[in-house]
């Protein structure tokens, strides 16, 4: 709901105010008198195209600022907290200034550009009249009109349509995305196997270079090593007389009968001892590498070919035996992550198909619902135009699909899939015998064209969204009783929504309401704008004068007061 509006030097306002405390504002005046300037004010403050043309003469800026609660208008609520502009009042103040240097709009505090101010504004009022473009004439809101009108069970169906797309296109993203990953690494996975291929192959072994140089040095000087391995095994335990283990024995004895007597041999015998133990432990190894050096005629030639083996992967992979062991190691960690990937995106495509067999269904229960919907929505729109004088208007809700090569299958062809199903809806008029059904914006009269918004409105009244309706010239070129079922209408409308209408018609003036008169004053050489609230007698006055056009009469009065009666009934 507008709680107030305050217009400072733009066009002839240099300062008005104007609260509104009713859900159905009336607005009135003489013609010319500047009845426009408090819709334009309305719409630059929710952020249509304004210039510095509009700054009244001597000044360098004009302002605008408007109140609204948001009454838990949802769309109005999502809007401000995307912009990050929603403080947790239910009041939000837009202000608004254009200057011949540079404007600033401004929403609860925060500066923000005139394009989020102007999607904020899309949610708050809907402005209709012959300059503004409506939102009903925007096709893109169709379809969201026809599934707020089609209730409960459409809109369960739609949510559950919206989780399926949603969840089927995050599906096609991700499946994408590994599939990319797949086809980019293609040839590095081919790599990778012809790599850990030639590896396995080489079947490299820790320490296995350093034990195959020291073979071969053996092998190179055998005879030369086996002289010295018997050489030094005589010397321990072979010669008869001066082996050292027949010497250590003696010494032991001499040392055990000695620390008899001292003690202080006793440690001495005991490292004697020692020694004794570990000659013979390097008798029993030199024994046992005596025995494996035995002449192999093909040994050398295989550690040599072993070697020139493991020295050309060394030099290709410029690594060494143990690092090259450790790449392997990664090489087949690698190849398990491109195996896990062909999984993922074989579950995915398992995923996706499921759940699109899930959208075709309920995609197509989604779109015949809808158009039984607009049937009877259409049907209502047609009853309420003729009501409104325009007999020969026909109204009409028409449904197509967009053929999409990397869509889903529907009606036996390939069509574009929307966040919300495959229908694309448009709401098309005829207002004039033999002529065919066009859109919206195709109606040249500015009264047929409120008198439609106003119809749609009234159809779709319990569930529009937008708070605030606006609505200038809905009475151009109606009268009598067409005019009442006009302000019929637009009272019903109130009930649901805010309803500010700029009017010539006493009919629609004298409805239950506030009701401000617009006054052009002109006092010292400069032209003021002055809008004025109307008392019970003030208002049969100025509806007095919009019934004779000229001069208040006691007929006209009577009229008046007959016309605010009969809504009080």
């Amino acid at each position: 709901m507008l709680l107030g509006l305050y217009i400072s030097n733009l066009a002839i306002a240099k300062k008005t105010e104007l609260n509104f405390s009713n859900n159905l504002v009336i607005i009135s005046g003489e013609t010319g008198a500047g009845k426009t300037i408090i819709m334009n004010s309305l719409g630059i403050v929710c952020g249509t195209n304004a210039n510095s043309d509009l700054i009244r003469n001597g000044q360098e800026s004009a302002t605008v600022e408007a109140s609204f609660t948001l009454n838990d208008s949802k769309k109005a609520l999502e809007t401000l907290e995307k912009f990050s502009l929603y403080d947790g009042e239910d009041i939000v103040v837009i202000s608004r200034t254009i200057a011949k240097s540079r404007g600033k709009s401004v929403v609860n505090g925060h500066i923000t550009s005139v394009k989020e101010l102007s999607e904020i504004g899309r949610t708050l009022v809907d402005m209709h009249g012959q300059h503004e473009i409506q939102s009903l004439l925007n096709p893109d809101t169709h379809l969201m009109f026809i599934d707020a009108f089609g209730g409960k069970e459409t809109s369960e169906l739609k949510v559950k349509v919206i989780s399926e797309i949603a969840r089927y296109k995050e599906i096609k993203k991700i499946k994408r995305g590994l599939e990319e990953f797949d086809r980019k690494y293609i040839e590095e996975r081919d790599f990778i196997n012809f790599e850990i291929a030639e590896l396995e192959e080489t079947n490299l072994r820790k320490n296995e270079e350093e034990e195959l140089r020291e073979e071969e040095k053996i092998l190179s000087n055998l005879k030369e090593v086996v002289e010295i391995v018997n050489n030094a095994e005589n010397l321990i335990s072979l010669s008869e007389d001066y082996s050292l283990l027949k010497q250590m024995s003696t010494l032991i004895g001499f040392l055990s009968r000695g620390s008899q007597i001292a003690e202080r041999l006793v440690p001495l015998t005991t490292q004697a001892e020692n020694m004794q133990i570990e000659l013979k432990e390097i008798a029993r190894d030199l024994s046992s590498f005596s025995g494996s050096l035995v002449w192999e005629p093909d040994r050398l030639n295989i550690i040599e070919e072993r070697l020139s083996v493991i020295s050309k992967i060394k030099l290709k992979y410029k690594k060494k035996v143990d690092e090259l062991i450790i790449y392997l190691s990664e090489l087949k960690d690698k190849v398990k992550s491109f195996n896990s990937l062909k999984e993922q995106i074989d579950e995915l495509q398992e995923e996706e198909g499921t759940i699109l067999k899930e959208i075709n269904r309920d995609v197509e229960l989604l779109s015949t619902k809808r158009k039984e919907t607009a049937l009877i929505f259409s049907s209502l729109v047609i009853k309420q135009l003729k009501e409104l004088a325009m007999e020969n208007a026909d109204f009409e809700v028409r449904f197509k699909t967009i053929e999409d090569n990397d869509g889903i299958e529907f009606d036996g062809k390939l069509v574009k899939l929307f966040s919300d199903g495959v229908d694309y809806a448009e709401f098309l008029i005829k207002t004039n015998p033999g002529d065919d059904c066009k859109p919206l914006a195709s109606i040249a009269s500015g009264g047929e064209l409120s008198r439609t918004m106003l119809a749609i409105k009234y159809v779709i009244a319990s569930i529009d969204e937008i708070p605030i309706l606006a609505f200038d010239e809905v009475d151009a070129g109606i009268g009598g009783k067409t005019g009442e079922k006009v302000a019929e209408k637009l009272l019903e409308i109130s009930k649901y929504r805010q309803v500010i209408c700029i009017t010539h018609l006493p009919q629609i003036a004298s409805l239950p309401g506030e009701h401000f008169v617009v006054e052009k004053i002109i006092d010292g050489g400069e032209t003021f704008l002055k809008v004025n609230k109307l008392g019970e007698y003030e208002r049969i006055n100025e509806i007095a004068r919009m019934i004779s056009g000229t001069g208040v009469t006691d007929t006209t009065i009577k009229q008046s007061k007959e016309l605010l009666e009969r809504w009080k009934q």
